[in-house]
């Protein structure tokens, strides 16, 4: 055997490893990236039901991964300095368990009842937990390209994601369990975090494994004002970035307040939307192996398209629930867990191909922070909105169902900035039809025949007007 020959086995037996490691990883991390943000409902109900902070404020908390997402952009080239990726992943993560844990062991010393102290408390808490996440964020990105072959890469992160949405199962079902009849308690809530902790501190351990090919080299972060340049020089990257930005927005305006909803106005509890969660984890499952293997075959725009249509258009029942019809969440979060991988599993992959790799930190990095400082502002707004229309004008649940209403039709008209990207290495748009007629014959295959229907009925009108007389 050659030189070379054993360097190749050894290449693709490093790769494989590698790829296991992310399996791994992802399994322990779950509960992490289901607890950690401020809007999932665990936290969610921890604010606002256990220490009763206001709206406004809570606003203001949601909003916080998204203006350090924001500040990433400016601080990144002095902070990834002589870092590696895989450095600034495990050193980042590292310093983010450390705050969780100590959040956890220190929560029960607050006071309740929208306290300054509490919001202060909390504020710089997520100030810094958000803030070590977002360079996770970028640095994990860049980091994936190089362990992760793009020809796969789909088919790769739609089985990672579908064993970590069998974990979140899991993971819930703890959470309903804890939760069971001490819904007005802490200690379920330190129990959660505690699992929370222990989960991400092995998912890091695991990580370390993954070796790649740059390890020893180090990060190219360009001051801010360079990878604006870089960003605006590639071509469909900057409509990428409007768009995600424009969504970003809008799912950002209603999105943290949805769990607030359900609990406040719908008479629900953690534990009732623990099983909703539950069931969006099983049809994601599904999902994620699904739209993994469509991408890699039709493109991505496609799958966005059909995706977000498609959720979307089940997120117009928001505007219609109440208490005597919430029964209607359990079926809208099964069709949504299924349909919005789409547009997750899509919008990242686009990012990738769509950012040329020499410029890649920059693209990652200013889209995160265009992205950011979208969502930043809308829980801000859509706080402060609730708390004078609802709490003070006492509007009643018609303010919740208006602001859904403006939600799902601002985001179906985001996908007209969509339709204008060409994505690298695929046909031209007018091929977007055929991809669109694949899409649903896989679909008609897996027994999704009436959305299948919808989507070929589109395709033939669309034919007929583009026709040639």
């Amino acid at each position: 055997m050659t030189g070379e020959g054993v360097s190749e086995g050894g290449l693709v037996n490093n790769s494989r490893k590698n790829l296991r490691i992310g399996i791994i990883e992802g399994l322990l991390s779950t509960p992490y990236s289901v607890a950690v943000v401020p809007g999932s409902f665990i936290i969610a109900a921890l604010l606002t039901q256990w220490f009763g902070i206001g709206k406004s404020s809570f606003g203001w908390i949601v909003s916080m991964p998204s203006w350090t997402n924001v500040l990433q952009a400016a601080l990144l080239p002095l902070l990834a300095r002589g870092m590696t990726p895989k450095g600034l992943v495990l050193g980042m993560g590292w310093f983010n368990v450390a705050l969780w844990a100590l959040m956890a062991a220190l929560i029960g010393l607050l006071p309740r009842n929208d306290s300054p102290i509490t919001i202060g408390f909390f504020l710089v808490f997520f100030f810094f937990a958000s803030a070590s996440a977002a360079f996770q964020v970028v640095g994990w990105i860049t980091w994936v390209r190089e362990w992760v072959p793009a020809k796969i890469r789909g088919t790769y992160l739609g089985k990672r994601n579908s064993w970590m949405g069998v974990a979140t199962m899991g993971f819930l079902a703890l959470v309903m369990l804890v939760f069971k009849n001490q819904e007005d308690s802490l200690p379920p809530y330190i129990w959660v975090l505690g699992a929370v902790v222990v989960g991400r501190l092995l998912g890091l351990l695991w990580m370390r494994g993954i070796r790649t090919h740059s390890d020893g080299l180090k990060l190219s972060a360009p001051r801010l004002t360079q990878a604006l340049r870089d960003c605006r020089s590639a071509p469909g990257l900057p409509m990428f970035i409007l768009f995600s930005a424009w969504m970003s927005f809008w799912m950002s305006f209603t999105g943290p307040f949805g769990s607030v909803f359900c609990f406040e106005e719908l008479g629900l509890d953690p534990s009732i939307f623990a099983i909703f969660t539950a069931l969006a984890a099983l049809s994601g499952i599904l999902g994620w192996v699904f739209w993994g293997r469509i991408s890699d075959r039709a493109g991505n725009v496609p799958v966005i398209v059909v995706g977000l249509l498609l959720w979307e258009l089940c997120n117009f029942l928001w505007v219609f629930l109440n208490p005597t019809n919430a029964w209607l969440l359990y079926p809208m979060f099964v069709w949504a867990g299924f349909f919005s991988v789409a547009f997750f599993m899509g919008s990242f992959n686009l990012l990738l191909n769509l950012s040329p790799e020499k410029i890649s930190m920059s693209a990652i990095s200013i889209h995160l922070a265009v992205t950011s400082l979208a969502s930043a502002i809308a829980p801000i707004m859509a706080g402060s909105l609730l708390q004078e229309f609802l709490v003070q004008r006492g509007g009643g649940i018609a303010i919740y169902q208006i602001g859904f209403a403006i939600k799902s039709v601002s985001v179906l008209l985001g996908l007209l900035l969509l339709l204008t990207i060409h994505e690298p290495g695929r046909g031209p748009r007018r091929s977007l039809p055929v991809a669109f007629r694949s899409i649903s014959q896989t679909m008609a295959i897996q027994g999704l025949e009436i959305f299948s229907n919808l989507i070929t009925m589109r395709n033939r009108s669309n034919n007929g007007r583009n026709a040639k007389p």
